[in-house]
């Protein structure tokens, strides 16, 4: 099996993540231009954890992709992964790249996984929202109140939507209302439009420094966005660091 050069190794990453985020910024600066470092900047000023996604049992690559494609496009940092009985798996070829530039927090330890999930989210200071089309929900999408608290809006496997768990555990339910005869969107399209939304709403109703990550997560992030953005990071990790 050929190996890919341009890939970093395990033990140039532990390295390199053990250094200073500033420390890594200093040493990667130099072989990124000055364009693409400004781009990364004005993304980062954007990004927030102020929403954030999970996905539990998602098992279509595309519709994993999909909305990866998304958190990326509307600044959602984080998304949640919760494998119960099955895999998550993407196709790059939705995603664009997008996997490279998000936060993952990834629940696959034991039969069912969403408990623990729930559990790391409100430890983050999450209200978590099930998202499901079906009768009993307490609200829609767009009387979610986003100044109250940060929101955490679960999406469940396709077809099966949630598990009970999942619905009968969380902090609201959660609908977006429709109009046509058909009982629900792809989830896909689900995500994209809250999303969209709750982005929209935190953008005009929150202040600027509501809705940021903070300088700190700033700049570990910009240090992870500067490897990724290098073509050679082996070579190049190797040359600055000195571990092959």
């Amino acid at each position: 099996m050929s190996v890919d050069l341009s890939t970093p190794s395990q033990a140039q990453l532990d390295a390199f993540f053990a250094l200073d985020a500033n420390r890594r910024i200093e040493l990667l600066a130099p072989f990124v231009n000055d364009n693409r470092k400004a781009t990364l900047r004005g993304v980062l000023d954007r990004r927030t954890r102020r929403v954030t996604v999970a996905l539990e049992n998602i098992y279509h690559s595309q519709n994993a992709s999909a909305v990866v494609r998304s958190c990326d496009c509307f600044g959602i940092q984080d998304i949640t992964i919760v494998e119960n009985s099955s895999q998550f798996k993407a196709s790059n070829g939705v995603a664009r790249g997008a996997f490279k530039w998000l936060t993952y927090h990834k629940f696959s330890q034991t039969g069912f996984n969403t408990p623990a999930a729930y559990e790391h989210l409100r430890s983050r200071g999450y209200k978590i929202v099930a998202a499901s089309p079906h009768p009993g929900h307490d609200v829609s999408l767009y009387d979610l109140d986003v100044a109250q608290s940060p929101i955490a809006v679960v999406f469940g496997a396709e077809k099966l939507g949630l598990s009970q768990w999942a619905m009968e555990n969380a902090d609201l339910r959660m609908v977006i209302p429709m109009c046509g005869l058909t009982e629900s969107l792809n989830i896909s399209a689900s995500a994209a439009i809250a999303m969209s939304h709750l982005r929209r709403e935190i953008d005009s109703r929150l202040t600027p420094e509501q809705v940021r990550l903070s300088e700190a997560e700033q700049t570990e992030l910009f240090s992870h966005w500067l490897l990724a953005s290098i073509r050679d990071a082996r070579c190049v990790l190797e040359r600055v660091i000195g571990v092959k």
